[in-house]
């Protein structure tokens, strides 16, 4: 029994030490993929946030869980993204979010971006500057914003490569 015990040991001894040799990898490749990825993530989410707000936002940065905090140009105390208003705090969001899209999908494919009521706690400022962001963008790719308000469809009629649909639920 002593040596089917010692056997059982030496196969579970394996196994754990298989699982810390694979988490340390994993840890590395955390580390190594935010020190990649976070300084530029941030760095293109601060130009995105700044043209969307029309502001000086000079950094946004991400900490190791990525939450978020943004700095402006005349002002470099950091401010988490839960003391900003819902409507900055939601143009963060999606600054962050377009920023991901520009890294990750493929320019040579270049994918449509999906946005669902995406500026819904805009003000009529933020959804001003956002949508003319966002029409900037939609020269490179395709954009289909759904929407449940009026307002984004006011502020884009007219304007060229704009189409808007009208979906409506039959009952």
């Amino acid at each position: 029994q002593l040596a089917q015990k010692r056997e059982q040991l030496s196969s579970l001894q394996a196994e754990y030490d298989a699982i810390t040799l694979a988490m340390d990898a994993l840890t590395q490749a955390n580390t190594t993929l935010q020190n990649r990825f976070s300084p530029e993530l941030g760095r293109r989410a601060a130009e995105i946030f700044a043209d969307m707000t029309g502001s000086t936002w000079s950094h946004i940065l991400l900490d190791r869980e990525f939450h978020l905090s943004a700095e402006s140009g005349s002002d470099p105390t950091r401010r988490s993204v839960q003391l900003l208003s819902a409507g900055t705090a939601d143009q963060l969001y999606l600054a962050v979010r377009l920023a991901i899209c520009e890294m990750i999908l493929p320019p040579e494919q270049n994918p449509p971006l999906i946005l669902d009521d995406a500026l819904l706690t805009f003000d009529d400022a933020r959804l001003s500057t956002t949508l003319d962001y966002l029409t900037q963008l939609g020269a490179q790719r395709q954009i289909l914003l759904f929407t449940c308000q009026g307002r984004e469809a006011a502020l884009l009629r007219g304007r060229p490569g704009v189409h808007i649909t009208n979906l409506t639920q039959s009952t």
